[in-house]
């Protein structure tokens, strides 16, 4: 996941949380979004 740049070990250093709570957060997103465009099929 990338965000303005940013890799997922500069955002979790960023936000002061585990590379892992990063990683977790970054699949449920997308999963979400995955359901959410399956509507426009």
């Amino acid at each position: 996941a990338y965000y303005e740049g940013y890799t997922q070990q500069e955002i979790a250093q960023q936000l002061d949380i585990p590379l892992g709570t990063i990683k977790t957060r970054t699949k449920a997103a997308f999963l979400h979004l995955k359901n959410l465009l399956k509507e426009y099929r």
